[in-house]
């Protein structure tokens, strides 16, 4: 199978990895896979699940959203934070939920409504990848 390289940048980690066959990332317009030979892009990405098939297996990584450039060259995934589904802390998401709930329910307005809707939205990402 053909294989290609990511790089993934965040404010505080650079990871690679080689011999990948499939990425599929969650688009401000939906879910999107990219294998070798893929049309060079750049896709802005929301919160949600990245799935990453290899030659070490199957890995799923919660994000918060950022961008992908994809090149002949690599992919290179520009994300304000990824963890991968065996390092999430369940209970602290669960926690984070939680609170980001009661915000909601206090009937919060303008831009703290947004920051509780999206608190809510990560938290429960990061519960749905954790099942993975």
């Amino acid at each position: 199978m053909k294989t290609f390289p990511i790089e993934i940048v965040t404010p505080i980690q650079i990871q690679e990895e080689s011999d990948v066959s499939y990425l599929r990332c969650p688009g401000v317009d939906g879910l999107f896979g990219v294998m070798q030979r893929h049309a060079n892009a750049m896709i802005a990405l929301d919160i949600g699940e990245i799935k990453i098939e290899s030659n070490k297996g199957v890995n799923y990584f919660s994000t918060s959203g950022g961008f992908i450039d994809i090149s002949e060259e690599k992919v290179l995934l520009l994300l304000q934070t990824i963890e991968k589904s065996t390092d999430i802390d369940a209970v602290r998401a669960e926690e984070s939920a939680g609170r980001a709930r009661r915000r909601l329910k206090s009937k919060i307005s303008g831009t703290d409504s947004d920051r509780a809707r999206i608190s809510l939205l990560r938290a429960l990402n990061r519960l749905n990848v954790i099942q993975r």
